[in-house]
């Protein structure tokens, strides 16, 4: 019985030993003048905050967690200690060293061994001072006009936004750090709001983008590009003709066939290029399928496909999702030609017809020339018409 015993251990133990290690990241240090009380380990998901580790702390505040370190992106963890935290960000194996004492703890800690953990402490730092001046102007303001409030808490928040923008965005969109900074929030509300402003759609695009390159499998960088895009749709100008710059773009890069060509893989895989459409009238439309918007739009593309197929109109649509599967499925039963950019939001055509927001059209003649750009499904009908009748 006991060599049965011991066999099956050993067994055992041979098995672990064949097991591959799990990279591991490392968060240590000390929290002082907190004795006896509880210090969490959280790791901040997209969609959740949960507890990872905790320990209860000894007369010196010394601790030390150890957790499997992220696969395919950056992760959020953050250290707490009763109604104080304050937040890190793991990007590898590395080891974070923490140090602090309770009755400071969020605001004089100091971290070592990871640099975006270190611009995390300041952006934090700044992110406390705005709310400070924030409850000082509501102090300062009571009993004044709600509009004379407004305009100055709208003031400090564009300030605080700008200095974020060129503090830790503009400079380098691809670190984690720039990425925790398009989601803070002051008193419910997000400060970078992309469903109501088009420039902080514009960031989110341009982190988005970023996220692509860097960490394109990631879950983060899936959420951020819906965002990304769906604001970029919210706050798409009411009118937007083609400036002369624009124009003078595309007379530069103009083909044989009177327009700048693209050629892609539709969903069989077949190379289909805008050009061979030459001789009907072409709706070039710019998309992405994994939006909320998508599926109603591409019933109004149905509608004017239908509508017009019999008399020599097209559709070429191409799709940016960085999904490629999702778009199959979705696309494969669409009459139109559909293909697909593997590059999405870094698409070289994007940039070539100077898509800032999505969908965006094109119209384009039987000779194969851009005619217009236009913005709304009415005016869209009558141009198409139009064309067809010429």
């Amino acid at each position: 019985m006991k060599r049965i015993d011991i066999a099956v251990l050993a067994i055992s133990i041979l098995c672990a030993a064949c097991q591959p290690a799990v990279d591991r990241f490392a968060v240590n240090g000390g929290i002082t003048e907190a004795e006896g009380k509880m210090l969490y380990l959280d790791h901040v998901a997209i969609d959740r905050v949960e507890t990872v580790d905790s320990v209860r702390l000894g007369a010196d505040g010394s601790f030390s967690f150890s957790q499997p370190a992220p696969e395919d992106c950056f992760d959020f963890y953050q250290l707490r200690v009763e109604n104080q935290y304050l937040n890190l960000v793991i990007d590898s194996t590395e080891t974070v060293t923490v140090k602090a004492s309770l009755p400071s703890m969020q605001t004089s800690y100091t971290v070592e061994g990871s640099e975006n953990c270190a611009k995390l402490k300041e952006i934090m730092l700044r992110q406390m001072q705005f709310m400070r001046d924030l409850r000082r102007t509501y102090d300062e303001f009571t009993g004044l006009e709600t509009g004379v409030l407004r305009e100055r808490v709208q003031e400090l928040a564009d300030v605080f936004k700008s200095d974020l923008a060129n503090g830790y965005i503009y400079p380098d969109p691809g670190t984690p750090y720039a990425y925790y900074v398009l989601f803070i929030s002051a008193n419910g509300q997000m400060l970078f709001n992309p469903q109501a402003d088009r420039q902080d759609a514009r960031i989110f695009a341009a982190v988005a983008t970023q996220m692509d390159m860097n960490h394109p499998d990631a879950i983060r960088t899936a959420h951020l590009h819906n965002l990304a895009l769906k604001g970029m749709a919210r706050t798409q100008p009411k009118s937007r003709p083609a400036s002369e710059e624009t124009m003078e773009f595309f007379n530069s890069l103009v083909s044989e066939t009177g327009l700048i060509d693209i050629e892609l893989p539709d969903v069989r895989g077949k190379i289909r290029s805008l050009s061979s459409l030459k001789g009907s009238v072409v709706l070039l439309d710019f998309t992405a399928y994994k939006t909320e918007w998508s599926p109603n739009y591409n019933l109004s593309m149905r509608e004017l496909y239908n509508k017009y197929a019999g008399k020599g109109f097209q559709i070429y649509q191409v799709s940016v999702d960085n999904d490629e599967s999702f778009w199959v499925n979705s696309a494969m039963s669409l009459p139109w030609v559909c293909v697909h950019d593997e590059n999405s939001l870094n698409s070289q055509y994007l940039k070539m017809y100077n898509v800032t927001s999505l969908p965006a059209v094109f119209l384009i003649d039987r000779e194969g020339n851009i005619t217009e750009r236009p913005e709304d499904q009415k005016s869209l009908d009558e141009k198409v018409a139009r064309l067809l009748a010429e």
